[in-house]
């Protein structure tokens, strides 16, 4: 009774992704097939990367045959985010066991963003299903994609842009969902400050860094206020 609950609940709060990785999902698979690489590729990247943007950039070079080194210094450059990421959730998923290890892999951007609007005391497994649940919705589309590839007659070209627009939608949905709302101001001053100081293909790691770190701040002297007044 406990597992249906949680696999209803899981698969409320994953609606809203899926209805964007599929379509994102399709538009991977239809990108990489065009660049000569078939279903199994899309099913095996979708499965074993499973890291959105990352995906789209690892299309060209693969085209390219770059070497390991530049792959995998793209995908540092790429998901830097996500380091942080993970340190928001150290102590949520530390109680999971075997669990774990995949809801660390499985944290994609909008993945988090679901996380962060559950409820602290919200089961583990209610977590893992949404993972899982996001990421088979990812696969699905990314196969369908390549399989679609084939018959379509149009250039893709900018579709990649579609992981952009459903970031920014999760990110306005969170906004207008939030009383207070100066984290997320916060964060997008220091971002463009970044991105004119250091240009766009290297503005995005101090940013989530400064950023991380001006919040930390905040929340530590807001606490040390909070145990002063109590």
């Amino acid at each position: 009774m406990a597992d249906t609950k949680q696999a209803s609940r899981a698969l409320k709060l994953s609606l809203p992704v899926l209805a964007g990785y599929v379509v994102l999902g399709i538009a991977f698979g239809a990108t990489l097939a065009q660049a000569g690489y078939g279903p199994a590729w899309a099913l095996l990247i979708s499965t074993t990367v499973y890291a959105g943007s990352l995906q789209f950039v690892m299309v060209p070079l693969m085209a390219s045959g770059a070497s390991l080194v530049t792959v995998a210094l793209t995908a540092l450059m790429v998901n830097a985010r996500h380091v942080f990421y993970g340190l928001s959730f150290v102590e949520r998923f530390s109680g999971l066991g075997r669990l774990r290890p995949y809801l660390i892999f499985s944290l994609t951007d909008e993945t988090y963003s679901v996380f962060c609007g559950m409820d602290e005391h919200e089961s583990g497994g209610v977590m893992v299903r949404v993972a899982a649940y996001d990421q088979l919705y990812w696969i699905a589309g990314s196969v369908a994609g390549a399989l679609m590839a084939q018959g379509l007659p149009f250039d893709l070209t900018g579709i990649d842009f579609s992981m952009t627009a459903l970031f920014a939608v999760i990110c306005v949905e969170r906004a207008m969902n939030r009383a207070d709302r100066l984290p997320m101001a916060l964060g997008a001053v220091i971002s463009v400050g970044a991105l004119l100081l250091l240009g766009p293909d290297a503005f995005l790691a101090p940013a989530l860094a400064a950023t991380a770190l001006v919040l930390t701040v905040m929340q530590v002297r807001t606490g040390r206020e909070g145990e002063a007044h109590g």
